[in-house]
């Protein structure tokens, strides 16, 4: 039995699913009103946890970034060799849990939201250490991401 559209992008970009499918139900019930007046669906809050969860996959993403980032600064800018080590290993960790989660319809977000995101994790690093780190970011999306 072949797939539909619908079902290979929930497979492969769970993310883009979500939003066309909170967007597919956004047009039906505004184009069937007799749906949107039907007191046994609350489409509104269907739609909204639909969105939520493409939202908390996101959120996810964004999150293990902002940690790998924090610790790459700390590598490049707090001179605590000894903990380097452990700092590369929670580098790796937060790849392999973007690599899990990351959706190919993230990536043109988190571009455009990678300054801020960094901005983050330097708020995390001056306020545990107390360093001078670079005002905009140093690295890559291309290097952070797996």
């Amino acid at each position: 039995m072949s797939q539909t559209l619908s079902e290979l992008t929930y497979e492969k970009d769970y993310h883009q699913w979500t939003i066309e499918q909170s967007q597919a139900l956004r047009e039906l019930v505004n184009t069937h009103h007799e749906l949107k007046y039907n007191k046994t669906l609350d489409w509104d809050n269907i739609i909204e946890e639909i969105e939520a969860l493409g939202r908390r996959e996101y959120n996810g993403v964004v999150k293990l970034l902002m940690r790998q980032i924090e610790h790459r600064l700390k590598i490049d800018y707090v001179g605590l060799e000894e903990c380097y080590k452990t700092w590369q290993v929670e580098i790796q960790a937060f790849r392999i849990g973007i690599k899990r989660k990351i959706a190919p319809s993230m990536k043109p977000k988190l571009k455009s939201e990678l300054e801020e995101i960094y901005q983050d994790a330097v708020s995390l690093v001056v306020l545990e250490y107390g360093v001078k780190v670079p005002d905009q970011c140093p690295y890559s999306l291309t290097e952070l991401l797996p």
